[in-house]
């Protein structure tokens, strides 16, 4: 099977339509617990067919906490190379942490094992990535080494992604927050400006 193919078949069983999040301006993913709007910039949709066959190598799922272990997986695989996809990883980091810190901390240990596909996007054009073969391309990247190196080091990385993922949940909770409340002040004086006419 061809990546192309898996990545048909993924979309499929999703039910993702890639023509319309292609075309769209913002995108819905989970800042922590709060799925909020983010521009669907053009770096985004570069690199989505790379996440997704992470997705497919790993079998991680596209719910909350597969995303965070997703996220904990790019990371570990050192996705801090392309740093608008670290940025993106702590976005969904912090939920699944929360939810089951077991499962994050596993996959970025087998991130730190593995190797992302990222790299392929400045060596390789579409039509050659698309016509690689599935099984290969998780033989030669997928849990590759059997140790992690300086694994001390490694975790103090770890806290220092979780850390700042929790600081981004805490401003989007807040800032949603705030909207909230200044959408229910700006009603309610609307109510009240309508009721003196």
């Amino acid at each position: 099977m061809t990546t192309k193919q898996a990545l048909i078949g993924f979309y499929r069983f999703n039910n993702l339509n890639l023509t319309a999040d292609f075309e769209s301006h913002c995108v819905r993913v989970y800042i922590g617990c709060i799925l909020a709007p983010v521009p669907n910039i053009k770096a985004r949709k570069k690199y989505l067919k790379f996440h997704d066959l992470h997705h497919i190598m790993t079998e991680y799922g596209i719910d909350r906490v597969g995303e965070s272990e997703i996220s904990a997986w790019e990371l570990g695989s050192r996705s801090c190379r392309k740093p608008l996809i670290s940025i993106m990883n702590l976005f969904a980091l912090s939920t699944g942490f929360v939810l089951k810190p077991k499962r994050v901390i596993d996959a970025f240990y087998s991130g730190c094992r593995s190797k992302n596909l990222y790299y392929l996007s400045n060596s390789m054009e579409d039509a050659e990535i698309d016509s690689l073969n599935l099984v290969d391309v998780k033989n030669s990247h997928f849990e590759i080494k059997s140790t992690i190196k300086f694994k001390w080091l490694r975790q103090i990385e770890f806290a220092g992604y979780i850390f700042f993922s929790m600081i981004i949940h805490v401003f989007m909770l807040v800032a949603g927050k705030t909207l909230i409340i200044a959408e229910w002040i700006k009603n309610k004086l609307v109510e009240k400006s309508g009721s003196k006419k």
